[in-house]
């Protein structure tokens, strides 16, 4: 459907209001624009950016949509043109912050996915059948017949999934699982699995040259938490990366049965690259989510502590860990080690209408020592 002409023009018109509405551009003039200070592209396809809070922290945010399938998120190409900009950034950056907008490091959905896998060959199964039953059915009331049989058989499974409160419904308008194409988003699905471990160990590559903090900053799942990819045995060397996860303000959070399903306490690991992952098989990089949510917003203490299934944005500030560590009176302001750390807060939506957010945090990111 990708390739048809109707998605084609969908999607053209799609990147037109896109670069219109929230870069304030076109086409037009990105096409005449002679450096990288605007967006740019390296395939023709996607448009990226690389852009400076002050000079010690850089945004990159990577088109992760324009060049997306079912077995990809970006060309190969395409990291090849984005790897370099951020290798022979300026010493003086410390923090590079990555905005993808689907998670990198994300609990696994595996219940859901074995669920959906045993839908959708049940569909394809019922498919089947109908298509001999119309093949062997000479009559316009037997085709119609059968297809009334398949849906009426299709009702039942939605309605025994849904009162599970897993999803609400099986198939989208296309025909297809909706909880599956969910799934395929994800950067942790399979089939994303060994172009996530190489995005992953280029940056701990590139961090570790820079003595540059790789930070990931997401959303796209409609609840808020932080994660991280670490060595235990050197913690916060240049192998740490963390994942701030936010969600669209407007976004409904998922149920309290995914977000269970969420909270499992498998152990997982980065593999080497071109290896694919294998739950429990150990590396150097153990990939975990952090308990910050120990308390809801009345107070209550929380089972769930890894994922809040409430709106939220963050607030995200960078500072200078030894002026404010210090004795007051004896540090000079503006004379600290010059070393940055960002501190990352949660601001959750309370209860009642009028309720003020509620703040969960500060996740401290460090700076990443030379040589680490």
């Amino acid at each position: 459907m990708q390739s048809s002409s109707m998605f084609k023009n969908i999607g053209r018109i799609g990147i037109e209001m896109y670069l219109l509405f929230q870069h304030h551009t076109t086409l037009e003039i990105l096409r005449n624009v002679s450096n990288d200070q605007d967006l740019f592209t390296i395939t023709g396809t996607g448009w990226h950016f690389v852009k400076y809070l002050g000079p010690a922290v850089v945004v990159v945010g990577p088109d992760c949509r324009s060049e997306r399938n079912p077995h990809q998120v970006m060309a190969g190409p395409t990291y090849q043109g984005l790897f370099p900009k951020v290798a022979t950034l300026p010493s003086c950056v410390q923090h590079c912050i990555w905005m993808i907008p689907v998670p990198l490091i994300y609990p696994r959905l595996e219940t859901a996915e074995q669920l959906s896998n045993a839908v959708a060959t049940g569909k394809k199964a019922v498919t089947g059948t109908f298509n001999v039953l119309g093949r062997m059915t000479s009559t316009v009331a037997g085709v119609v017949g059968a297809k009334g049989m398949v849906g009426e058989g299709f009702n039942s499974v939605k309605k025994a999934v849904g009162k599970s409160g897993l999803m609400s419904g099986i198939l989208s308008p296309f025909g297809e699982l909706d909880i599956l194409d969910e799934l395929r988003d994800q950067w942790t699905h399979e089939s994303k699995d060994l172009e996530r471990t190489y995005l992953i160990r280029t940056l701990q590559g590139i961090a570790h040259n820079k003595s540059l903090r790789m930070t990931i900053l997401s959303g796209s799942v409609s609840c808020c938490g932080a994660g991280l990819v670490h060595d235990p045995s050197h913690p916060s060397d240049h192998k740490t990366m963390y994942q701030i996860i936010s969600s669209s303000v407007v976004n409904t959070p998922p149920s309290s049965y995914v977000l269970r399903m969420l909270h499992n306490n498998k152990a997982l690991y980065i593999p080497a690259n071109g290896h694919r992952s294998h739950v429990g098989v150990v590396s150097d990089t153990k990939e975990d989510m952090m308990e910050i949510f120990t308390q809801d917003v009345d107070g209550r203490p929380r089972e769930m502590r890894r994922l809040m299934g409430r709106r939220n944005y963050v607030a995200c500030v960078a500072y200078d860990p030894e002026i404010v560590n210090g004795t007051f009176g004896q540090t000079v302001p503006g004379h600290g080690g010059g070393r940055l750390s960002l501190a990352v807060d949660f601001m959750v939506q309370n209860e009642g209408v009028y309720g003020p957010p509620v703040k969960y945090g500060p996740v401290i990111i460090p700076s990443l020592e030379y040589g680490r």
